[in-house]
Formats: structure tokens, C-alpha cells, sequence
């Protein structure tokens, strides 16, 4: 899996560089990129920047990830800079078969799980976009702007980005466009007038496009509403809840891992195991919900059998306890509080990391950051971790 990010827009009706607009910590442009590098399995990203620009994008790259990022000038149309995307990818040994999306920057509240979604349809062979419903009533103007005839919106749907397909499919449905002189508005149309069936998937209303002045705050609201405080999930029949509760005092010398993620340059947390307390409360929620004991019995602080073990490993282990007694994780709602690191610029890898060892869809599992405005043990000393788990009994075996 591969990707182009398109960043080498203008911003000319935003009347401001849009790309590198601060959304609660972090440019535009890198909501976008973060987003894509979380997607399981994807190999490389390359971003396309306005020329000139390389520096500024370069030091704004994720550490973590820049090894899997590739900057490249992008030219004075999109086609022109996803072209140049799909050539670099190429340059840089992907074969024609890789399923590649092409995303727009300008669109930072698209989500890992809608990346995901439009991953696994490729995957399959298919090209792909995300769509919504239009909910307006939509008219056809004329020039003056006099209303000439209503429009029958039932079948239409306003296309969002990711789209998707091969790297090859889309290379030849690129030039192709380009040869017979077609204006090609997006990678969807330049497939189909290529022969090339398109089919969709679910987009996200809060998917939007930062285009006119003002939109920036309306995308900052969509990215809010991603850390609001912890909800309780409603329990169906046949469904339990629990709440999980860890934490951790900062010490020097250890990496730090949360939420089943290192972060390099932090400093990590004392524990008998690598002292994840997100998974750690998980994990106690999980067990809670199930009645199948805690953290504190099953791994007790005492056994060197669990020195430094992978907090990963361990809330795998607690699924498996799970299944044994007839129960299986439906849901997780987790709350980190901490003043550093921030947990919004990780926060999509996050929630895919922790749906993966759950064995649970990634609209499962929420995760939020906050701190506790420099009170209390998590102010400055260390890191605590609130959990609520739902679990849902299995159907008996046949």
C-alpha cells in the first residue's frame, strides 16, 4: 500500500497558505499525512509540495516516519501533482499492482478508519472513492444566476478523497486523459473516462475540504469532537461493561510506550512490565467487564516472568482469557492524561494499534488526550489512563 498526499495547492480563495493553518497543534497538511501513515501496512507516502518548499516540509515530517515519507515537487494542476507522486513512487521500485491513494490535503479530517476503508476496497481489486449523500436541494443557474431547473439528486453523491486504485490503472488513466485534451477533476473521473469502473465507499460528513475563508473552523470543530471527554457506551442485552484505571511515574532511562506505541525522545515510565498504562487499563477493563480477575493478579508486580514484558502481548493474552470464558471485546472508549507527549498527532495510529490486539473494527475504539492543567500526580509526575471496555457474550458453538 502506497499513497500520494497532494500539498502543492495555493490556497489562492483561502487568501492564506491553508496547508500549514495550526488545528490544535499541528499543521493542516499533517492531520492528512498522520492519517495515512496509520494505515496497516502502508510502505511509503509521498507528499507533493509547492517548489521551493522542500525544507519547511521536511522539518515538519514525523520522525518516527520520515524514512517512509518522499517530498516532490508538485506542478500547476492536481493531475500534474499526482503525476509526479505516482512517477516518484514508481522511481522508488513500487510495481504497477500496489494499491495506491491519492489524498488532498486540504482535507485534514478524513479519518484512518475511512483511510482503512478505502484500503481494503482496492485491496480488492476495485477503484475506489468515498462518497456522501447531498442533503440540499440542488439547482441548475444560468450565468446571471436565475434558477432554470431543479436537479434530481437522488443519484448523486459529492465525492470525497481518498481515491483509489493500482499505481499502474492510475498512471495510464492519467495519461490517457491527458492525450485526448480531457479535464480531469479528479482521479474517479480520469478512471472512468478510462474505461476503468469506479465503485464507492461510506465517506465522512466531517471529511471536508478547507477551500473559502471560515472553513478552518468548522474542520477545527470536526477535529475536536475526536478528543471530547469520555462517554459511557450503552450495554445491549447480553453485553457487559467495565472500567480500567492505570498509572505511571515518569522515569529517566526507559523509552516510553502508550497506548501499545513507542515514543522516541519521551521519557518512558517506571513498571514492572514496559509501563503502557493506556493497555494497562484496557486491559483492567476488559477483565472487569468479563469478571475475569485484573492486571494486578493475572501479572502480579512480583513474577519475573513479566519483567518488561510487551503490554501488547499481554492485552492479547487477556482477549484470549476472554474468549475462553465465553466473552469478546465489542467496544473501548480510553482517556490518557497527560502534558506530554500529545497523544492527538498519534492518536488514529493509536486507535488501530489497539483495535489490531482486540481483534475489533477500528470504529470501535476511541481514544482521547488531555491533561489535568498541571494538578495532581499527572500533571508533572507521570501518566494516568482511564478505560471503559464493553464486552459481548459469544454465541455458544454448534
Amino acid at each position: 500500500m502506497v499513497a500520494v498526499l497532494v500539498a502543492a495547492g495555493a490556497g489562492r480563495r483561502m487568501g492564506a497558505d491553508k496547508l500549514w493553518i495550526e488545528l490544535h497543534g499541528r499543521p493542516a497538511w499533517r492531520w492528512s499525512l498522520d492519517a495515512l501513515l496509520a494505515v496497516p501496512g502502508m510502505q511509503r507516502v509521498v507528499v507533493v509540495i509547492p517548489a521551493g518548499a522542500e525544507e519547511r516540509f521536511a522539518a515538519a515530517l514525523p520522525a518516527e516516519a520520515a524514512d517512509r515519507c518522499l517530498l516532490v515537487n508538485g506542478g500547476a494542476e492536481r493531475v500534474d501533482s499526482v503525476t509526479a507522486g505516482i512517477t516518484a513512487l514508481t522511481a522508488a521500485g513500487m510495481p504497477d499492482d500496489m494499491p495506491l491513494l491519492v489524498h488532498d490535503a486540504a482535507r485534514p479530517g478524513a479519518s484512518s478508519a475511512l483511510m482503512l476503508r478505502v484500503a481494503d476496497a482496492v485491496a480488492l481489486g476495485h477503484a475506489v472513492i468515498p462518497v456522501v449523500p447531498l442533503h440540499d436541494s440542488i439547482k441548475r443557474v444560468d450565468t446571471t444566476g436565475r434558477v432554470i431547473a431543479p436537479v434530481d439528486r437522488e443519484s448523486l453523491m459529492a465525492a470525497q478523497t481518498p481515491q483509489a486504485a493500482t499505481l499502474g490503472e492510475l498512471r495510464a488513466a492519467l495519461e490517457e486523459s491527458r492525450a485526448w485534451g480531457r479535464a480531469a477533476t479528479d482521479e474517479a473521473s480520469a478512471l472512468a473516462s478510462g474505461g476503468i469502473t469506479v465503485h464507492t465507499v461510506p465517506g465522512e460528513a466531517g471529511n471536508l475540504k478547507m477551500t473559502e475563508p471560515g472553513d478552518e473552523l468548522r474542520i477545527a470543530a470536526v477535529l475536536a469532537v475526536s478528543g471530547s471527554p469520555m462517554s459511557v457506551p450503552a450495554v445491549a442485552s447480553r453485553q457487559r461493561a467495565g472500567i480500567g484505571f492505570d498509572a505511571h511515574r515518569r522515569e529517566s532511562g526507559r523509552a516510553l510506550v502508550l497506548g501499545g506505541l513507542k515514543f522516541p525522545g519521551e521519557e518512558g515510565l517506571a513498571g514492572h512490565s514496559d509501563g503502557d498504562p493506556a493497555l494497562h487499563a484496557v486491559i483492567d477493563a476488559l477483565l472487569g467487564a468479563a469478571g475475569a480477575g485484573d492486571i494486578g493478579s493475572l501479572y502480579p508486580p512480583d513474577d519475573d516472568r513479566w519483567r518488561g514484558a510487551d503490554s501488547g502481548a499481554l492485552l492479547e493474552e487477556a482477549v484470549e482469557r476472554l474468549a475462553t470464558a465465553g466473552w469478546a471485546p465489542s467496544s473501548i472508549d480510553l482517556v490518557i492524561v497527560a502534558p506530554h507527549p500529545a497523544v492527538a498527532p498519534r492518536r488514529d495510529e493509536m486507535i488501530i494499534r489497539i483495535a489490531g490486539l482486540c481483534g475489533i473494527a477500528s470504529d470501535r475504539v476511541a481514544v482521547k488526550g488531555t491533561t489535568s492543567d498541571g494538578l495532581g500526580f499527572a500533571g508533572s509526575e507521570g501518566i494516568a489512563a482511564y478505560a471503559i471496555a464493553v464486552v459481548s457474550a459469544k454465541a455458544p458453538a454448534e
